[in-house]
């Protein structure tokens, strides 16, 4: 994971934080729980039980990242903001059309 936090400016961002990761195991499927130590806000995602740990944990910390960012506890400099842009290939951010993230609490 260390080649792949090189390249995503929101991962390089999370190595420098203690974050828990738990995994869970629920027949085909398995529900992967990210918790940041310092905030305690956790985030969880449900994948396939025979996906590569790697992924199942790159998934959870991206998006605890983004729970981070939109709660203002992660801040991305200005060059690493344009290649996370790029990175989520997003070509206007002005016409990004989802719901915004309510403040406080737990992302499940």
């Amino acid at each position: 994971m260390a080649q792949d936090s090189q390249q995503d400016p929101l991962l390089r961002q999370l190595a420098r934080r203690e974050i828990y990761i738990e995994r869970q195991f629920r027949g085909l499927y398995a529900q992967v729980r990210a918790i940041d130590a310092l905030t305690g806000l956790e985030v969880a995602v449900t994948t396939p039980s025979n996906a590569a740990q790697f992924d199942q944990n790159r998934l959870a910390l991206r998006k605890l990242g983004q729970a981070l960012v939109a709660q203002g506890h992660l801040v991305l400099d200005d060059r690493d903001q344009k290649k996370f842009a790029s990175s989520d290939k997003a070509d206007d951010v002005s016409k990004n059309t989802s719901v915004p993230l309510p403040r406080g609490g737990f992302y499940t």
